[in-house]
């Protein structure tokens, strides 16, 4: 399916849940994805900040930072400069602010990346480093269709795919469990999408 159609469809079928439609499928997200031992056992974790009728992450994020004091864990969330998107570390909420548009983003200078930080060196990146990527569809083949601009795209082409669990959370209805997405050469699949009903 093309992806401009799919997008429009699913931008419509999210904003058609009712509020507590979204509250109980973000809960069932929420519990499948933080008891899913590919995700528990990683020590960076690279997660968006929810945003309009996206799947919430506000929640998935304040527990994690919970487990900071008990854990060597580190949380970056993305902030968009210009044409690129970069993640920066975070140890709180707090340090995020509203962007032009709205979108919570990091308001720090705590820059990360799987190429330039020491940290790094000490770890396998694909064994320790998940991000959790937003997508309006995703398809059993672990294709991903996001909202055009290809920020995640270009983010994991620049500093290498593979350093990376992907991880893409959607409501189940995101899921093209009977057709494909239309993946261009420089898009990058996920590795799994956990949705409010099932793993694929």
């Amino acid at each position: 399916m093309e992806k401009s159609v799919l997008r429009k469809e699913m931008k419509r079928l999210r904003r058609e849940m009712t509020a507590e439609e979204r509250k109980i499928r973000d809960e069932k997200i929420f519990e499948n994805l933080t008891t899913l031992s590919r995700f528990k056992d990683k020590k960076w974790f690279y997660i968006y900040v929810s945003y309009g009728t996206e799947t919430d992450t506000k929640e998935i994020i304040k527990y994690l930072l919970s487990l900071k004091d008990k854990k060597d864990i580190h949380i970056a969330v993305p902030k968009v400069l210009g044409t690129e998107m970069e993640f920066f570390e975070i140890d709180s909420l707090d340090e995020l602010k509203k962007s032009n548009m709205g979108i919570l983003e990091p308001n720090n200078h705590r820059l990360v990346n799987v190429k330039d930080v020491e940290y790094f060196e000490r770890l396998n990146p694909a064994e320790n480093v998940v991000m959790i990527l937003p997508g309006l569809a995703f398809d059993i083949e672990r294709g991903r269709a996001g909202y055009g601009g290809g920020f995640y795209d270009k983010y994991l082409n620049r500093y290498g795919a593979d350093d990376f669990l992907k991880i893409g959370i959607c409501y189940d209805f995101q899921m093209q469990k009977y057709d494909t997405i239309k993946m261009e050469e420089n898009d990058v699949k996920v590795d799994m999408t956990v949705t409010d009903r099932a793993y694929y």
